[in-house]
């Protein structure tokens, strides 16, 4: 019996999970609010998300107003000439979550679609009220060079990892990047998840095998749970912990 991904990361009724990191979040994001088994979900970004196609959205006061209903609420700001989705007031997006969804899931950070990043002081912006961290990379990030093609904010980036411009993005590196006290988990509230994502391709699995077991050995008990993956192919495996 393959285990959904909701039930690998241990959400609950009330669970409110911040998505971080690289590679796959809004993905991850659709996955577990599908898996809201005809709850009422609400979806929300501490950054800014690609205005959503489907789904209900509630903009502003609207969604201080807004009471849950099954199915997906988004519930947002519109930015960009309404191009994006951005970020309530905190207070309104706590309020929001205290509301009685199922869960709540937030997109927490922003990498433009690039497989790598460093993160800025304020960065990820995981809200207080977080009950479960769940942190992203795409396994193919592995043995990519390190270039401003493949990675946001490359200037923090190569302080964090240690590498130099145009240098191959090892294990290390990515343990480094996702672990180290500056990476993507700085910031994280509630219990810590890495997902690597992306195994579908070939390579995939090795890859984040490697990067696992290269986490577990630099940064040990450093994140609780860690799951690989595909979103595409919606199948996951548990590392035993």
């Amino acid at each position: 019996h393959m285990s959904t991904l909701s039930a690998l990361l241990g959400l609950s009724r009330g669970s409110a999970v911040s998505v971080i990191g690289c590679g796959g979040k809004s993905s991850i994001i659709q996955l577990l609010a599908a898996q809201n088994n005809g709850g009422k979900v609400l979806v929300s970004p501490t950054t800014k998300i690609l205005m959503p196609q489907s789904g209900n959205v509630y903009f502003g006061e609207g969604a201080s107003a807004h009471t849950p209903q099954t199915g997906i609420q988004y519930l947002g700001t519109a930015a960009n000439r309404g191009k994006k989705l951005a970020a309530l007031p905190t207070a309104m997006l706590a309020a929001a979550v205290q509301k009685g969804y199922n869960f709540t899931l937030m997109e927490a950070d922003g990498s433009r679609g690039l497989p790598c990043k460093g993160w800025l002081p304020n960065e990820p912006v995981v809200p207080a009220f977080t009950t479960h961290t769940v942190g992203v990379v795409p396994a193919y990030a592995l043995g990519l060079v390190a270039t401003g093609q493949n990675v946001l904010r490359l200037p923090q980036f190569l302080v964090l990892t240690g590498l130099a411009e145009g240098g191959t993005i090892t294990a290390t590196a990515l343990a480094h990047m996702i672990a180290a006290p500056c990476g993507m988990f700085k910031n994280a509230v509630g219990k810590k998840a890495l997902i690597v994502n992306q195994t579908d391709r070939p390579g995939g699995l090795q890859a984040a095998q490697k990067i696992i077991d290269t986490i577990q050995q630099r940064y040990p008990q450093h994140i609780q749970n860690y799951i690989f993956g595909s979103a595409k192919t919606n199948t996951w495996t548990q590392i035993p912990h």
